[in-house]
């Protein structure tokens, strides 16, 4: 690494110092700087020892920031340029088809040209997923871009959604619901909308929605999500083609317990969201025959199905 990309990846802007001394400046321009706070700012933006230095250095005007009476003749409210590599990872963001859904327009074409001279830290074409499904969300199409902007301003605001949703049959039909939170399946490359409705939590896939709007309800939903219906399941491991390390990796984010049974055989028991037991399924299928199903029956008997439906589709297509 060249000295000059040293010198655009760590900079000493970016360092506790400067960080705590603007803080510091930030608090005298609003009025609220004293002795006491000088010193509670620096002890919990910086490091436990630097109010031995910031402090003395600030009070006595040797570092010229801060007035006798506690002010500043700072006029600017003091902010942090972006560093280069995060000017890169945000022109790689731009790249992505699925920013439209978080950013408005206006604020794009902003990012787009205050990063023209920008080179990405990444490219879309870089990446090659190869378990994931063919029939990703069109993240693009205006009505889903659309309905999934009213359901993020839905769900910071908590309001509530009249949606129109088209169920498999094709049939549309209306209901009111108190969105909670946004989910992503890097999988199948779906959004999933998780809302109350009543007493029950609902799960609605972003693809399906028609449209959506925020309206006042005469019975008003109450916040927040219904308990969750806790599952778990039992995986036994073979250790082949690097499994183990992939399955630590890939249920990462569940409750689990891992024993070792014997030479490279592992058992793995997951606690998982009934509501996921499909994405669970999803994910247990990628592993192949290196992952047996233990325990309970039922997860089984639905992974048998899936492969049995699987190879009855791989016939019919042959």
């Amino acid at each position: 690494m060249s000295k000059s990309q040293h010198c655009q990846l760590f900079s000493e802007i970016y360092s506790a110092y400067y960080n705590a001394v603007a803080a510091v400046i930030r608090a005298a321009q609003d009025g609220s700087l004293d002795s006491g706070s000088l010193f509670d700012i620096v002890r919990d933006s910086a490091f436990p020892e630097s109010v031995l230095t910031i402090v003395p250095a600030l009070e006595n005007g040797s570092w010229p920031l801060i007035k006798k009476d506690w002010t500043t003749n700072i006029r600017h409210t003091p902010t942090m340029p972006l560093s280069l590599l995060q000017r890169q990872w945000l022109k790689a963001l731009c790249a992505d088809p699925r920013i439209r859904l978080l950013a408005g327009d206006a604020e794009l074409s902003r990012l787009e040209a205050d990063l023209s001279d920008v080179e990405p830290l990444f490219r879309p074409e870089d990446f090659c997923l190869y378990d994931a499904y063919s029939d990703a969300d069109d993240c693009t199409a205006e009505p889903y871009v659309a309905n999934f902007r009213t359901a993020m301003r839905a769900i910071h605001g908590n309001g509530i959604l009249l949606i129109e949703y088209r169920g498999r049959g094709g049939r549309i039909r209306k209901f009111t619901c108190r969105p909670c939170k946004m989910e992503f399946s890097q999988k199948d490359g779906k959004f999933r909308l998780v809302s109350r409705r009543k007493n029950r939590r609902i799960t609605c896939n972003m693809c399906r929605i028609v449209s959506c709007g925020i309206v006042q309800a005469a019975d008003e939903l109450p916040d927040g999500l219904p308990p969750d219906e806790s599952r778990t399941v039992t995986l036994e491991i073979y250790d082949g083609r690097k499994a183990m390390e992939r399955a630590m990796h890939e249920f990462a984010h569940f409750e689990r317990s891992c024993i070792h049974v014997r030479g490279g055989v592992y058992r793995l028991t997951l606690s998982y969201d009934a509501l996921d037991e499909t994405e669970m399924v999803i994910r247990v299928l990628s592993f192949g025959p290196m992952i047996r199903v233990i325990a309970p029956d039922e997860f089984a008997c639905i992974v048998k199905e899936r492969i049995r439906r699987q190879m009855e589709l791989m016939g019919a297509q042959r």
